[in-house]
């Protein structure tokens, strides 16, 4: 698939704004703040209805304006599409494909597939496991119908069962009011947990391989889904039954410190080089390279799954990448995909490559 043109209308600095790509590889080019970012965080916002870099939509719009329009044409495999999405400044928001009204604005539609990558994802290595639990949840939302109901509905369960937690705490509330929501909690958990765990085997398979193609070592690197419930051999087998026995366990400390411990909202993906904890002990080079490695990883399950290439958005990662591991992801990438990448420096690029791209000047 790949997007044709793209026209922004009080799109944060864009009062008016439209563009055409090619197939390949475009190069979009402008100094800091210009406004690069935005053009990719707006074809993000047409697949999955929200941002990558904010929750709340409003500030999309424009300053001193009262609505956003974004419109694109996309060619997929099968079919040619105009998305069209509206926001305004009261609350409102629409999403059109070829002119018909999409029930709701989730994302669900994903009329155009994507895979992103920014400077942040880097943070999926180094940073917290709230990074790792995106990455993973972003793949799963676009390989699994069901996937973002389940989580959405864990996130809701949990945030009400905490609630109770701290007024059990606080003897407010019965001890025993907690059994109806740990019943909640169990299946969405069950559901999210076997989802994961699947996708990080998936995962591991892919990576293992990419990560020894773009760097120079000789160990072998490999992926582990930590979660307190699955099998150290990664079963799920009676995993329903360990946990409703772990929340019967916990309950006192759950209510003392009024907060739920089991879970997947607490799960973690070990990285691993030869045994090595790339997490803690990787050198930045290292991890640079699993988080590469990653995110081509998900570029590729995403294409198995729609048996059509995603539009791959690159935004600002060279200047974060060694000439080494930007030659890695530019011999990748020319296999068919439509590549939109952002760069303050053309000379991240060679003068043969600049010829053979689009190349697109903002201002």
């Amino acid at each position: 698939m790949y997007i044709e043109n793209l026209s922004l209308n009080n799109y944060r600095n864009y009062e008016n704004f439209s563009t055409g790509f090619t197939p390949g590889i475009n190069l979009i080019i402008g100094k800091n703040a210009v406004g690069k970012t935005n053009l990719l965080e707006a074809i993000y916002f047409l697949e999955n209805g929200r941002s990558h870099r904010t929750r709340n939509h409003q500030e999309l719009i424009k300053w001193h304006e009262e609505f956003l329009h974004v419109k694109a044409s996309v060619k997929r495999a099968d079919r040619d599409l105009v998305v069209d999405a509206m926001v305004e400044k009261s609350g409102g928001r629409r999403l059109k494909v070829n002119g018909v009204l999409q029930k709701g604005f989730s994302g669900r539609a994903r009329p155009v597939q994507t895979v992103m990558f920014t400077p942040d994802h880097l943070k999926i290595v180094k940073e917290m496991p709230e990074y790792r639990r995106a990455y993973l949840d972003e793949i799963l939302e676009k390989i699994k119908a069901d996937y973002t109901y389940w989580r959405q509905h864990y996130g809701k369960v949990l945030r009400q069962r905490n609630l109770l937690l701290k007024k059990v705490g606080a003897g407010r509330m019965k001890p025993d009011m907690i059994d109806c929501w740990d019943v909640q909690l169990v299946e969405a958990g069950v559901k999210i947990i076997k989802y994961r765990n699947e996708a990080v085997a998936t995962i591991a398979e892919h990576a293992t391989e990419i990560y020894s193609q773009i760097s120079d070592s000789a160990e072998r690197f490999s992926l582990k889904y930590e979660n307190q419930l699955v099998g150290e051999d990664g079963s799920v087998e009676g995993l329903q039954e360990r946990f409703e026995e772990g929340l019967r366990a916990k309950r006192r400390a759950e209510i003392e410190r009024g907060q739920s411990l089991l879970g997947p909202h607490r799960d973690d993906i070990g990285m691993f080089l030869g045994g090595i904890d790339m997490r803690i002990y990787g050198s930045q080079g290292e991890q640079r390279s699993v988080a590469l490695a990653l995110k081509i990883t998900e570029h590729g399950i995403i294409t198995e799954k729609i048996k059509e290439y995603p539009v791959l958005l690159l935004d600002d990662v060279m200047s974060e990448l060694d000439i080494k591991r930007r030659e890695a992801l530019l011999k990748y990438i020319k296999n068919g995909t439509q590549v939109l990448i952002t760069s303050t420096n053309v000379e991240y690029f060679k003068e043969q490559e600049l010829y053979e791209y689009n190349v697109i000047s903002v201002k």
